[in-house]
């Protein structure tokens, strides 16, 4: 009798206990190890002995939500960005919006050439503008143009992207960016 409550005790109460234990013995070994993470990534950012920023291009996504455009995303492979989004449906009319923020922090002025448009022509005009230049990227024609702009050096950049239709468009397109480095 007084095993039988010994063997109903342990099932009901060591058991579950024991797998407890068992379970803790693997959890807090690897949360231990996901906690020690953020403090490695943070100390990659430490300026040491005054060693600042390494001189480079740096472009990134401005993102936030607009009517038109969707899915946004850069790549980079190799020095050559490349930003990609879906212009969705849209009536006629002029749609502007920040897209990439490209700062040289360089120590002489760079040169980048930036080309972009959609694959099929639907009769939009799709621009950039830059510090209040606008620069045009594909013709209602579909005719893609390249161009090259002169950063300078320490200076941050925001590039608007628009898009202007004269009559409605039904169907999304694909547009595409590309940013490229020259070098000397």
């Amino acid at each position: 009798m007084r095993t039988e409550k010994f063997k109903k005790f342990a099932t009901f109460v060591l058991e579950p206990i024991a797998f407890g234990l068992l379970a803790l013995l693997f959890i807090l070994p690897t949360i231990t190890v996901m906690n020690l993470q953020p403090i490695t990534k943070a100390l990659n950012n430490i300026n040491v002995l005054g060693v600042g920023n390494k001189a480079e291009l740096k472009v990134n996504i401005v993102g936030g939500t607009h009517q038109i455009f969707s899915q946004e995303k850069i790549d980079e492979v190799d020095g050559q960005y490349t930003y990609k989004t879906i212009l969705t449906r849209r009536e006629s009319d002029r749609y502007s919006k920040p897209i990439i923020e490209i700062i040289n922090n360089k120590a002489q002025e760079t040169i980048v050439e930036i080309y972009g448009g959609t694959q099929l022509p639907t009769g939009s005009d799709i621009t950039m503008i830059i510090s209040d230049q606008v620069y045009r990227l594909q013709a209602p024609n579909g005719d893609v143009t390249s161009h090259k702009i002169t950063l300078i050096p320490g200076q941050k950049y925001i590039i608007f992207l628009a898009v202007e239709t004269f009559s409605d468009v039904q169907f999304e397109e694909d547009f595409q960016l590309n940013i490229k480095e020259l070098s000397f």
